[in-house]
Formats: C-alpha cells, structure tokens, sequence
C-alpha cells in the first residue's frame, strides 16, 4: 500500500512540474509569435512606402517635362482612379494590433477599388521634389491647361474644317439634304515663246522670228453641290470669263492683241461614292460630268505696228466643243493628314472637223487640318493632252503636257460660309506661269432634306 501510495504521488507531482512547465512556456511562445508578425507588417509597411516614393519621383520627372514644353495638363479622372491609395501609417510597436488577422486581409485578399472623385473631393494635390504633397488651387490647374504654346483644340471644329476642305477638292460628298451654293473667281497668267515664219510677198520663206504670248484669263463662276440618297451628289456648273492675250513679233516690231469675252459652258456632273475606307483600302469617289458647248466666245483683234495704233481689225468667234470627264478621287485619312489621288479622262466630240486631243489627268494631294478652323493643302496636277485632229488628220506637234504645282488654305469663317483659297505655279513650258482662285461656299438645308429622312 505505501508503495502504491508513493506512485500515486509521484505522478501527481510529474502532472504538476508538466502543467507548470506548459504554463510558464505558453506566454513566450504566444509573445514571441507576435514579435514575428509585426516584423512582418513593419517589413510590408517599408516595401509600400519604397513604391510611394518610386512613384512620386515618377510623376515629378513627368510634370518637370510637361512645365518645359509649356503648361500641365490636369490630371484625368481614370489617370486618379488608377493611383494606389496612401499606405497606413507602420505600427511603432508589437502590442498594438493583433497581428495575424491583420496579415491575411492584406496578404489573401484583393486590393480595394478607390472611390470615384466627385466634385466634393479636395482639390488636385502635385507632388514636390522631396516627396510631400503641395495642394493646387484649381484655378491654377486651369491656368496650365492654356499656357504659353497651347490651346483647347475642339476635334468636332477640326473634322469640319478638314471634312469641308476634301468635299472642295471632290475627294468627300456632300450628305442627303446638304446644299453648296460656291462663287468663286481666278486669275491665270501665260507666258510662251516660239517662232513663226515670215513669207514675202511671193510667198517665200523669208526670216524665222521669234514671237512671245502673253494671256491673261480671268473667270468668275457659280458652282453647286447638292446631295442625293444612295451616297450620290449632283454638280452644276455656270462660269464666264475675260482672256487678254497679246503675241508680239520681235523681228518686224508688230503686236497682235485679242480680247476674248465668252459665257462659258455650262457643266452637269454627278459623283457616287463607290466605296468606303476599311483597313487600307481607301475612300473612292467616281464622277462623270458633261461639259456642254452652250458657251460663247467672241474675240476682238487690234493689230498695232511700229508703235502706231491700227483700227480693230475683225471679229471673231470662237468655237465651243461637247466633252465629256470621268474621273476617281481616292481619299486615305490618317488624322489630322489626308491624302487625295485623282485620275480623269476627258474626251472631246469632232465638230466642224475639228476633233480636239484627249486629255489624260493625275493629281496628287495632300490636306494637314491645321488648327481646328483652317486646313492646308499642297498637290501636283499633271495633264496630258494629245494631238489635235483636222479632218481626221492629226497634226504633229500639238500634244502638250501640263504639269503644276498647287497649296492652298482653307478657313471655317461662319456657321455656314467656307473660305477657299488656291494657289498654282507652273513647271512645265504649257503650263500657266502662275494662278490663284478664291471660293466662298455657302452651305445649307434644302427643303427636301426632311422628306426623304
């Protein structure tokens, strides 16, 4: 019995030293658990305010920038929904916060969506150099936007002005129920030179002298654009005009000077957009358009020589051909450029056996939509033009080529008025040495537009 009474107590005492053991150890593990954690928050705490700081420093550099070329913009709402939220502030000790539920939340789950800022949030804050925080009033925000250098571009005012310089130059329709009304006036002058033979009065060739030709051709016109269903617009054309030409034969000292007065003839054309932009295919506008021989011309002669005035010595009139134009117009954008590129050809109809040469065209051009009212242009137009026949007999030398050099300016000064402005130089021997033309189209609804909607 003693002996069972002292296993009793001995294991009662082994249960007592165990629990004391467990009681004593359990505290410093527990303590020492937490040191290990807020370790780990302090660690996380740090990595956070290292990319604060990468992130400051990139928006200085950026703003150092935006400040050299002249103005900040202000920062947009997805650029601030997009900026990571201040870090808390680090904990200054491992007794603050129970640190393994705090661990997971940041850890396991994902990172919250900062609110959407509203009218009521503080103003914009810039960073500064060393990484603080400088508010901006807003007026100053505003300020920046229209430094030195810059200005509000309102892209809706630059596509009119581009879109209205293309459907100048035929490259663009206008839309079903849209009207142009377009006077217009141009100057060309031509200069030539050659030579011509002088016969006696038995017929011989006497002397070879050399003539110049001076014209100068003014042109003032309507021309109407007028937009039909089905991406189609009808074309209308009434010009009329003055030449003054004046051919000078050097060797006997004789002046020849005409003066033409003529209606022009009238044109009727009509355009079909044939396809539309994708990808790298380009816009293609077809026109056809007949140029009729309603026109009259009258040419008034006065022939001095050796300075002496001699009375007018005829009246002549002009003839007036039927022709007909086909043309392709492609249109690439690549905004703010557009690139234009035309082929045409232009056949002439025989009338009192004289059957003018074909015409063969390509113009190139380029159209930059400058600021949001005003477009320029640069382009070439290259002509070919073939021989002339005579009762079906062609004669050499009256094939030419034609090749100018064109910019021009155009400018939104109204709701509804366009100003047009072109400019050519020539660079070939048959070409005009130089001209200019000036349109101001007026654009407007007709009454049909709300019928056919």
């Amino acid at each position: 019995m003693r002996r069972i009474d002292g296993l009793k107590r001995n294991r009662t005492k082994g249960i007592l030293l165990i629990s004391a053991s467990l009681f004593l150890i359990n505290p410093c593990g527990v303590r020492a658990q937490q040191v290990t954690e807020a370790a780990l928050i302090d660690q996380l705490m740090t990595k956070l305010q290292e990319r604060d700081q990468v992130i400051s420093d990139l928006q200085r550099r950026v703003q150092q920038l935006e400040h050299r070329v002249g103005g900040v913009p202000q920062v947009s709402e997805s650029t601030r929904a997009a900026q990571p939220p201040a870090a808390p502030p680090a904990s200054a000790g491992a007794d603050q916060s129970p640190a393994l539920p705090l661990a997971k939340t940041v850890a396991d789950q994902p990172p919250a969506v900062p609110p959407t800022k509203t009218a009521a949030d503080p103003p914009f804050q810039q960073p500064a150099g060393n990484g603080a925080t400088t508010q901006t009033p807003p007026a100053a925000v505003a300020q920046s936007t229209t430094g030195p250098g810059t200005f509000e571009v309102d892209e809706e005012a630059a596509e009119r002005a581009l879109e209205r310089t293309l459907v100048q130059t035929g490259a663009l329709l206008l839309p079903f129920g849209l009207a142009e009304i377009q006077p217009y006036v141009s100057y060309a002058h031509i200069n030539n030179e050659g030579s011509v033979l002088l016969r006696d009065a038995g017929g011989n060739i006497a002397a070879v002298a050399e003539t110049q030709n001076r014209r100068n051709h003014f042109e003032a016109g309507i021309f109407s654009r007028f937009g039909l269903p089905f991406g189609t617009q009808a074309e209308l054309s009434i010009p009329a005009g003055v030449i003054n030409s004046s051919n000078v034969i050097g060797i006997i000292n004789r002046e020849t000077e005409n003066t033409t007065v003529m209606f022009g003839d009238i044109r009727v054309g009509l355009a079909k957009t044939l396809m539309r932009e994708s990808a790298w295919l380009p816009d293609i506008v077809g026109r056809i358009t007949w140029d009729t021989d309603t026109g009259k011309q009258q040419t008034f002669n006065t022939t001095s020589a050796a300075g002496l005035a001699a009375p007018t010595s005829g009246l002549t009139t002009l003839p007036s051909f039927n022709e007909l134009i086909f043309s392709a117009t492609a249109l690439k954008r690549q905004d703010p450029l557009a690139f234009t590129s035309t082929v045409s050809y232009r056949k002439t109809f025989k009338k009192d056996g004289i059957e003018p040469g074909d015409v063969y065209g390509l113009t190139l051009g380029a159209t930059l939509a400058a600021s949001p009212q005003t477009s320029l242009s640069l382009g070439l137009q290259q002509s070919y033009i073939g021989n002339t026949r005579v009762f079906n007999s062609s004669i050499p030398g009256t094939d030419t080529i034609s090749s100018i050099f064109t910019f021009g300016a155009s400018s939104i000064i109204g709701k509804s008025l366009f100003f047009s402005a072109i400019a050519g130089i020539g660079l070939t021997k048959h070409s005009p040495d130089y001209f200019i033309n000036v349109a101001i189209p007026l654009r407007f609804a007709v009454p049909f537009r709300k019928w056919g909607s």
